[in-house]
């Protein structure tokens, strides 16, 4: 039984990663941005500083236009990402107890095991409803998500799994039972040697403290408070190019609906507005 609660801190560092990860960098990104544009008074120093963030285009999961299916979702991330470190923080100060002897209590087991499986129930639900929106934005955030979890060896079929497992068994240790067998689509050596390749490549796998303090991003790169909106010329651009991406995110909120060729235009729309934004920056 110990066994099985050992594998607590791997799978609680994998769970909520995608929206909060992604946010957490959208976030790290405006402040870095925010931070070197306001200092900037000389034009080659602007110049310098553009070119060591211009890689990172106000597009995708750094877009501050955020479509109305997209924030229609933040009370459901916000619940999840307010309700996961809780019980977090109760596994690890079960595994604790363990390691050092203790027996834990049951009805301290009982309550952390119905808290993951209600952040398990939450989290499968916002996939579901991101994976089957229309929208395009929060289909992207379904992506990246599944994208995110697959470059640390995991998806979102393995962690809900592990999760219900390790909920399960801390049932039964409360009642002094067996542990139920692993499920079948867990291959477990598999993630402690995925666990290992990370903590050897210096790859670190998206911690639970960074997830919870994770922010959105609401605002545009820019205040027009810079010295280069002195220029009306640059202002009026900057204005149009807002607008114009605020649109385009407007117009993605049926994309699921779109014939093969309409899905196609849009996306080279979306292409389009970034290669904006670099003219801009540059």
């Amino acid at each position: 039984m110990k066994s099985a609660l050992l594998f607590a801190p791997l799978i609680l560092t994998s769970f909520t990663t995608g929206f909060t990860s992604i946010t957490n960098n959208r976030n790290n990104f405006l402040s870095k941005y925010s931070f070197t544009s306001s200092r900037c008074h000389d034009s080659n120093e602007i110049r310098i500083l553009t070119s060591l963030h211009m890689a990172i285009t106000p597009v995708g999961p750094f877009c501050p236009f955020r479509s109305s299916a997209a924030v229609s979702m933040d009370p459901k991330m916000e619940s999840l990402n307010t309700a996961t470190p809780e019980f977090a923080t109760e596994m690890a100060r079960l595994q604790l107890d363990m390691q050092v002897g203790e027996t834990p209590d049951p009805d301290r087991l009982r309550k952390v095991a119905e808290g993951i499986n209600a952040a398990v129930d939450d989290w499968e639900s916002l996939l579901c409803r991101l994976k089957m929106s229309n929208d395009f934005q929060t289909i992207e955030y379904a992506k990246l998500t599944q994208a995110h979890l697959e470059s640390h060896g995991q998806n979102t079929e393995e962690i809900a799994s592990m999760m219900r497992w390790q909920s399960q068994c801390m049932i039964a240790m409360a009642e002094n039972k067996p542990p139920p067998l692993p499920p079948g689509n867990i291959d477990i050596m598999k993630m402690m040697e995925e666990a290992k390749k990370s903590a050897e490549s210096g790859k670190q796998v998206p911690q639970m403290t960074q997830m919870a303090a994770a922010q959105k991003i609401t605002t545009t790169p820019f205040t027009g408070d810079e010295p280069a909106f002195e220029s009306d010329t640059v202002r009026s651009e900057y204005e149009k190019l807002c607008r114009d991406h605020n649109d385009l995110i407007g117009l993605g909120s049926s994309y699921a609906t779109f014939d093969y060729r309409g899905k196609l235009a849009y996306l080279d729309q979306i292409d389009l507005i970034g290669e904006r934004w670099d003219v801009f920056f540059a």
